[in-house]
């Protein structure tokens, strides 16, 4: 590559960036509060880590550590978004790098690029899953920097490539996968003389991953026996998120790779060809329509959000079969197609509603020190610790009961017209017990508060259907 297609490539890696970053901000900015379903988790993360030096809750570190420069030099909720924004949108950069080497040249490396950085799913990563959309830039550059080790191996490249393939490990369990299923097959494929250093972080950071405290899918319901021919990443009885059907194309592009694979048309050191390959087992195994993505927690629905990961790559690979003197060309189309396609970059985003943000404050100094707020809703008690400062957890089990205060939402727990809404009304015509305190202005029971005595009257006061179901503290 010459000089000046150098400056052009990094003058539209910068663009893309820069793009891709004004894009996910403009959704992060549109409202004061955090976003997502744990988007409280990050200010308090970083709250904690700027007051006290260490997290609030346990957890794979990396995303936190580079997020908090931002928080300090902003606030904790500003910074969260910011590093998210930032962080999602520089996935172009090693897209870019592991897109090149597997297309062979920079026209591949643009699309795969472009397709990363302007994907719904990366979008939703940056708005939901903040460690996961930064763990997967971190995964690529581990990806990238592997197969320059296995190309030509020397101290200084195998060195940061394990450096770079830990730090993944340390930002999330998903980015550690990544990083283990493609880039071991460049490992064993590549480098003899350095393989053994490679392997080792490879499988160092697969189990740093799994050792670290954090929310790992399993295997249990990734397969069921009803097919969803659109690829959805989540589908519910009220709610289907499509992203895109980004893996509906994901796995298109990687039957169109494997076929160039296959059939030999492009040259590849061992180490990319195996790479390659890996990036078309999983282009397919996420494009399977018979994925269970009925569970938010499940592995299904992890593997469909990150879809966008092997159509970039598989899209490079492709890209290398355009003629020669029509690839630049026809890569920068592609490119600027993907990124002017309209797209809905609000898919699956919850936001805090100010109702609930009041209810939240309005916990303050109602909790005594000591005790634990136990809530029936992860994104509700993550506001709660965030603004009421008090101790949270979802399950009741581990708290003492003398230390227990219940938190509870008519829309997620108590239910309209329901046997515990009745018994609400009940308890606060009762003398003998402290009566629910409502937090929400527009209805009473809308968030309530109760204390440990009083959330077993109420039970005592339920059919016994109903006792069964409540009594089981069932969480969202």
């Amino acid at each position: 590559m010459s000089a000046r297609e150098r400056i052009a490539v990094a003058a539209a890696l910068a663009a893309l960036v820069a793009w891709s970053f004004a894009v996910r901000w403009s959704v992060l900015a549109a409202t004061p509060f955090p976003v997502g379903i744990d988007g409280y988790y990050y200010p308090l993360q970083l709250r904690s880590l700027l007051d006290t030096g260490h997290l609030l809750y346990p957890a794979s570190p990396l995303t936190f550590w580079l997020a908090a420069p931002f928080a300090w030099a902003t606030d904790p909720i500003v910074g969260a978004k910011l590093a998210a924004a930032l962080g999602g949108a520089l996935v172009a950069v090693p897209a870019y790098g592991v897109g090149a080497r597997l297309g062979r040249g920079y026209p591949a490396g643009l699309v795969a690029a472009a397709l990363a950085a302007a994907s719904a799913g990366s979008t939703y990563q940056s708005i939901e899953y903040v460690k996961n959309g930064i763990g997967i830039t971190v995964a690529l550059a581990a990806v990238w920097l592997v197969l320059r080790a296995c190309e030509r191996p020397s101290r200084g490249r195998l060195i940061a490539a394990a450096v770079t393939v830990i730090a993944a490990a340390l930002a999330h369990v998903m980015a550690a996968a990544l990083v283990v299923a493609i880039g071991a097959p460049a490992a064993l494929a590549g480098t003899r003389r350095w393989r053994w250093l490679l392997g080792g972080a490879l499988v160092a950071a697969g189990a740093l991953a799994l050792a670290l405290p954090q929310r790992v899918p399993t295997l249990h319901g990734l397969v069921s026996s009803t097919a969803h021919w659109s690829l959805p990443a989540l589908t519910t009885r009220t709610f289907t998120l499509v992203l895109g059907y980004e893996a509906a194309i994901a796995g298109v592009l990687a039957i169109a790779a494997a076929v160039v694979l296959a059939r030999n048309m492009i040259e590849q050191p061992p180490a990319e060809r195996w790479a390659s390959w890996a990036c078309v087992a999983l282009g397919a195994l996420i494009a399977l329509p018979w994925l269970d993505v009925a569970d938010p927690q499940g592995l299904a629905f992890r593997l469909r959000i990150v879809a966008f990961v092997p159509m970039a790559l598989c899209a490079g690979i492709v890209t290398r079969r355009i003629p020669a003197g029509h690839r630049t060309r026809a890569a920068l189309i592609i490119a600027l197609v993907f990124v002017v396609v309209p797209r809905d970059r609000h898919e699956g985003e919850i936001v805090a509603h100010p109702w609930m943000v009041s209810a939240a404050i309005s916990l303050a100094g109602k909790i005594p020190d000591g005790d634990t707020l136990i809530v029936s809703e992860r994104h509700v008690a993550y506001m709660a610790a965030w603004y009421a400062r008090v101790p949270v957890s979802l399950r009741p089990e581990r708290i003492a009961r003398a230390h227990r205060w219940r938190l509870m939402t008519l829309d997620g727990f108590i239910g309209h017209d329901s046997p515990l809404e009745d018994a609400l009304d009940a308890a606060r015509a009762d003398a003998t017990v402290a009566p629910p305190l409502g937090l929400l202005a527009r209805h009473r029971d809308g968030v309530v508060l109760v204390t440990e005595p009083t959330w077993e009257w109420l039970l005592a006061h339920l059919p016994a259907s109903a006792r069964d179901y409540y009594a089981r503290w069932p969480t969202i």
